[in-house]
């Protein structure tokens, strides 16, 4: 009866020492419910540096170093701390691109919102650089390329990052390089700017820019850039000032700006 109740006892304790071993195993093994799969956040880890090193690429700036440790990891925490850092490095890259490009052609690019803004503004933001980036090099952008979109919003924005990111490096690449005007001209018509109104300006008279230019001027001396940037406001100051010098070049001198080349003393 001893040994039956003693063979009884360590049954027992065997069946509880199994039922707690499976169970720690299978809490090991499962993954939680909503959690993402490894390979899943692996790809975003992956897509977040390649978006940083393409932006770091068209700012000229250091290419960030990483010993891909985070495709070794099967740690969903871990991963998802790599997501995020790659997430903050893509945006500081961008930005730094952002400002390379608007220094290097003076044009106005779309203003960032923040990094943890809205699905919905990041996206809008993301099609808006992509586009303006497109516009000036290679120039035209197709109505299907404009319309694209994935499956989901959140695929949809990291097609537009991808191609903002490519967008820059293009621009980067192959961007205008400023033409150059005489230097008596540039300072003439740097003078009649000061009389006429900020390199942006569109106050509703007809008139546009730095230098005040209607549509029939921007049309016969600035073609090229009213195709590729609408109206003289949205112009690099580079840019207003070729087509100025294009209207002097053809025979006009100053005189489309007869009162402010006047109180500039060039007529």
């Amino acid at each position: 009866m001893r040994l039956l109740l003693s063979l009884s006892l360590v049954g027992l304790a065997s069946l509880i020492a199994f039922m707690l071993t499976g169970s720690a195993y299978a809490h090991q093994n499962v993954r939680p419910v909503g959690s993402p799969p490894v390979a899943a956040l692996r790809a975003v880890a992956d897509q977040y540096r390649q978006l940083t090193w393409t932006y770091e690429r068209a700012a000229h700036a250091k290419r960030t170093p990483t010993s891909y440790s985070y495709r070794r990891s099967t740690d969903p925490g871990y991963l998802q701390w790599t997501i995020d850092s790659w997430t903050r490095r893509a945006y500081t890259a961008r930005e730094a691109a952002v400002a390379h490009l608007r220094h290097k052609l003076e044009v106005r690019l779309p203003e960032s919102p923040r990094l943890h803004a809205s699905l919905r503004s990041r996206l809008s933001y993301m099609r808006s650089l992509t586009l303006k980036l497109r516009r000036i090099y290679p120039g035209k952008v197709p109505p299907s390329y404009a319309r694209a979109h994935g499956r989901t919003a959140r695929s949809t924005l990291r097609l537009w990052q991808k191609r903002s990111a490519a967008a820059a490096l293009l621009v980067a690449d192959h961007g205008y390089a400023r033409p150059r005007i005489p230097a008596f001209l540039e300072h003439a018509f740097a003078c009649i700017h000061h009389y006429e109104g900020g390199w942006t300006a569109d106050t509703g008279n007809g008139y546009y820019g730095g230098l005040q230019m209607d549509r029939p001027f921007q049309r016969l001396y600035g073609a090229d850039y009213l195709r590729r940037w609408g109206t003289a406001d949205n112009w690099p100051a580079w840019a207003q000032l070729q087509a100025a010098a294009r209207a002097y070049r053809s025979g006009r001198g100053f005189g489309p700006w007869p009162n402010t080349a006047r109180a500039c003393g060039l007529l």
